[in-house]
């Protein structure tokens, strides 16, 4: 409800908090990112692979393998994050989810300068796990303090910190991955992380000044203790079509960009020697993640002066961008063409289709915001990884051939037909993006309606001296 003590220098100072919160929480992503990759690509170069049997797989099928395994940890993220949400809100859940995240960097930063085999596997899922933990702890909090009034305003600007922050966090791994060790850059991530905790506690503070008009819990929720949590979550999405079509979005998302991801590393697998790999993904994340950055100041700029843009063409950006640069890739499997695949996501993934589908969630229910997003945003999201994985993975079976030197190589045309199945996602991505528009604009007005009611009834309970 409104709160006489608010006032716009505290709404102000909020939003640069978050600004900055998120910003530190991607520019940790974006170290861990490049760093988590380059050492597991370059622990399987042409003279070790990975065995499975009697398989043999290169650098980027293993990774496929442990993305795949990423489900496991998906379904222990969901059933942690609805847990302690039940006992922890706002900045008390970053503090949870960020005390897990030092605890273990600090464990990695004792075995990451040589790592063994097994401590690259487990850094990878650590690098998985975070990112996860920590946009759930931030838009849950987000959510649950800034009404749909002002999201539409304000999203924009806050986005505009997880962009610049993947921008500044790539570019400056870009920039000193000759000069730092491995256990230098976990020690950067364990400082960042002890500020992050700080714009927590301050955004929680001024978070008390900020009104909210949405209920508590509307007639549509789940009681808390009538489910468990393990599927808490999925009752809540599945009784909604709205939030089945944002489950759509995120899972056809994931499942492009993996292939997408699958079809980068390949093609840098097959044409980068090894000693360049932290080099070549940094450089690609780099201009992927600034590129990101421009297009999301623009954004920003255009959700301010008009907040009453239609979210759907927001929405729309991310999968015509992909559509296009799949095509490109389908007639020109090069290095640049691959690279062109990767900054095509990263451009438009991180800044305006972040934004949107955050957006999404502004006009529902708290229990929506908390339990449903944890299991769209963390469950469907590695439920849509593993269907592209395992799609991918049937590539470097059946279609993988060795070089003159004998050493295993990803077929160019699987990766071409993999562009061609990434099309067809796309065309279902569109129609679930549809789905959204329409009634993100009937919640919109019913929201806009009560609230607007709600303000008109203060001060004709004050002419009538009613308290």
């Amino acid at each position: 409800m409104p709160n006489d003590h608010f006032s716009t220098g505290k709404k102000i100072a909020f939003t640069g908090v978050m600004f900055l919160y998120i910003n530190l929480v991607l520019t940790i992503f974006w170290i861990l990112k490049p760093l988590k990759k380059s050492l597991f690509i370059g622990q399987y170069d042409g003279d070790q692979t990975f065995k499975l049997g009697s398989m043999e797989m290169l650098g980027s099928s293993a990774e496929l393998l442990a993305k795949g395994m990423n489900l496991l940890i998906a379904f222990l993220l969901v059933v942690f994050l609805t847990l302690v949400t039940r006992l922890a809100k706002r900045q008390k859940l970053t503090y949870c989810c960020m005390g897990l995240v030092i605890a273990m960097t600090f464990y990695f930063s004792l075995q990451i300068n040589e790592p063994s085999e097994s401590t690259v596997w487990l850094f990878y899922w650590f690098g998985d796990l975070y990112i996860s933990l920590m946009l759930a702890a931030f838009f849950s909090f987000l959510h649950d303090t800034v009404d749909l009034r002002n999201a539409k305003r304000l999203y924009g600007f806050i986005v505009l910190g997880a962009v610049s922050g993947g921008a500044v966090g790539s570019t400056y791994f870009r920039g000193w991955i000759d000069e730092m060790k491995n256990q230098q850059w976990l020690e950067v991530i364990i400082g960042i992380g002890m500020v992050i905790c700080v714009l927590a506690f301050v955004a929680g503070w001024l978070s008390r000044s900020i009104p909210h008009l949405g209920s508590e819990q509307n007639s549509g929720d789940v009681p808390k203790k009538k489910l468990n949590a393990a599927v808490e979550g999925a009752s809540l999405v599945f009784r909604s079509r709205y939030l089945i079509a944002i489950a759509g979005i995120v899972g056809f998302y994931e499942i492009t960009s993996e292939v997408l991801d699958y079809q980068f590393t390949a093609v840098i697998e097959r044409y980068v020697p090894k000693e360049d790999l932290g080099s070549r993904f940094g450089t690609v994340y780099a201009i992927g993640n600034n590129a990101a950055l421009a297009i999301q100041l623009l954004f920003s700029v255009f959700a301010a002066s008009f907040p009453k843009y239609r979210i759907h063409w927001i929405l729309l950006a991310l999968p015509l961008s992909i559509a296009l640069s799949s095509l490109f890739f389908i007639l020109a499997p090069a290095i640049f063409a691959a690279s062109l695949l990767k900054i095509a996501d990263s451009t438009f993934a991180y800044s305006v289709n972040q934004t949107g589908r955050e957006t999404l969630y502004n006009p529902l229910s708290r229990q929506e915001k908390y339990v449903a997003r944890a299991f769209v945003e963390v469950f469907v999201q590695r439920t849509g990884k593993v269907a592209a994985l395992l799609i991918a993975f049937l590539v470097p079976i059946f279609l993988s051939t060795r070089n003159e030197a004998g050493h295993l190589e990803t077929s160019l045309l699987g990766l071409q037909l993999l562009g061609g199945f990434t099309c067809i996602i796309i065309a279902l991505w569109f129609y679930c993006v549809k789905i959204v528009g329409r009634k993100f604009e009937s919640l919109e007005l019913e929201q806009q309606q009560t609230t607007d009611g709600a303000l008109g009834q203060a001060p004709e309970q004050k002419s009538t001296g009613v308290a």
